[in-house]
Order: structure tokens, then C-alpha cells, then sequence
């Protein structure tokens, strides 16, 4: 069966630097089993009411951010789309109870070409976005990575794209290897502590258990796809790849369940 997976989205950067980051997500690449396809959620496409899932055989990117040099703007990621797995993931949200849509026209945001750009550099795996339930229970979320599990026997990845960590007000930009804040090691210590017990009703209760909620996840949306893959692969244990920390309490962290 092939595993689900986390990783951590650090803007376009993994795309255009080598650090340990991208290095790391090149060697997820070549540890995984190789998919036949990959089912990303990211947190940059958040949808209330109804999930979509892009349709089209050619998706494209987007360049969805501003204030960067020339290059991240001429960037590409050619990889193929998979209009059939399309349709199956939204027959199967829709019998999960999941309203659900096509997307035809949605290009692949960077949550999801930037890693994926480094796991499968060639773009040569079929690769369909589907969108994060914005402010939806953590449960429900779960709920809906369950009902796309059985995916991983048809050799899909299903991978989570967001950060658990996510406060661009705190980061010290400028700051690449600022000492850790202590707030973010803390609240990372708790979740790898429940990630590790399989205690995901504690994990789902997060905003109101772990310490420094708030300022680790001050919206929902980056920490969403966490559920996504917990939903996807239930009852796995977390194989841990790779940990740091950018900007002072930016945390990349890469992990798999069912590796």
C-alpha cells in the first residue's frame, strides 16, 4: 500500500534553493514507492461548502505570491493531470457525504508544485489538487482522507501540503538561522507526542490543548492537511524525515504514515 504523507510548505523556496529542506524532499522522492499518481491538499486553496478537486489533463501553475525575483515567475512544473482520478476522488467525497466539484480551469498552487517540484523533478507523476475544508472540525477533515484511503491500494499518494507551524508575523525574515523560539519547540513537542500515541482526538482538539495554539496556528488553513493524511492512513505510526526550524519558528518537518 502506498504510505501518506506530510510536508511542510516553505513558499516557492524548496523550487529554487538547495538547502537541507529541499534536499530532504528529494529524498522522500526516492524513498517512497513510486505512485502511479499523487493526491495533494494544500493549504493555499481553502473551500467552504464545497471540496474540489482539479480536472484538467494539463493543470498548470500558478505563481501565487508577489515581491520575488524574476525567476520564480518563469518557473514551471509540467507534470500531467489526471482527470479520471478526478472523478473517482469526487465520487468518493460524495458518498462520504462530501459536496464536491470539479475544477477544471484550477491550475496547481506553490503548497503544492514547489515540494513536489523537488519529490518528482522530472513532473512526470499525474498529480490532482484537491482543495482543504476551511473551518470545517478537524474530524471532518479526517473523515475526508479516510474516504480517499483506499486510494493507497491503487498506488496514489496522498499527500498534505501545508505547515504546523504558520505565523508569518512572527517569522524574523532576514534571520535564516535564528535561534528557535522557544513557543514553537514547545508546541511541535506536543504534537509529535500525540503524532508518536496515535491520540488524534487530542490532535483534532489542538486549538484548545496544545500550548501556544494560537500563535503557532493563528488560521486553519496551513494546519488543515495535517488531518488529511491522519484521515488517510489510520491507525500508521509517523516516520520522520527530516526537522528544522527557519526564521526563528518557521518548522519544516516532513513525515510518512505507512512507509
Amino acid at each position: 500500500m502506498m504510505p501518506a504523507a506530510f510536508v511542510t510548505d516553505m513558499g516557492p523556496f524548496p523550487a529554487f534553493e538547495n538547502d537541507d529542506y529541499a534536499r530532504a524532499l528529494a529524498a522522500l522522492g526516492e524513498t517512497l514507492p513510486r505512485p502511479k499518481a499523487v493526491v495533494v491538499m494544500s493549504g493555499h486553496w481553502p473551500a467552504r461548502g464545497i471540496l474540489s478537486a482539479t480536472s484538467s489533463a494539463k493543470p498548470g501553475i500558478m505563481h501565487d505570491y508577489s515581491g520575488f525575483p524574476e525567476e520564480f515567475y518563469r518557473f514551471d512544473y509540467p507534470c500531467p493531470g489526471d482527470p479520471a482520478l478526478a472523478r473517482n476522488i469526487i465520487e468518493r467525497l460524495a458518498q462520504a457525504g462530501f459536496p464536491a466539484a470539479a475544477a477544471p480551469e484550477r491550475p496547481l498552487d506553490h503548497g503544492a508544485w514547489a515540494p513536489l517540484s523537488r519529490i518528482y523533478p522530472k513532473a512526470d507523476v499525474p498529480v490532482v489538487q484537491l482543495a482543504v475544508p476551511a473551518g470545517e472540525d478537524p474530524r471532518r477533515i479526517m473523515a475526508a482522507g479516510l474516504a480517499l484511503s483506499p486510494l493507497r491500494e491503487e498506488d496514489v499518494l496522498l499527500l498534505g501540503s501545508g505547515a504546523l507551524v504558520h505565523n508569518l508575523r512572527l517569522f524574523r525574515f532576514g534571520e535564516t538561522d535564528a535561534p528557535p523560539d522557544a513557543w514553537a519547540e514547545e508546541f511541535d513537542a506536543w504534537l509529535v507526542k500525540r503524532l508518536d500515541a496515535g491520540q488524534t482526538g487530542e490532535l483534532c482538539d489542538y486549538r484548545r490543548l496544545a500550548p501556544s495554539a494560537k500563535l503557532a496556528a493563528p488560521t486553519s488553513e496551513h494546519f488543515d492537511p495535517l488531518f488529511f493524511v491522519l484521515g488517510a492512513a489510520p491507525g500508521a505510526k509517523p516516520v520522520y524525515t527530516h526537522r528544522s526550524l527557519r526564521y526563528g519558528s518557521g518548522l519544516r518537518r516532513i513525515f510518512s504514515f505507512g512507509l
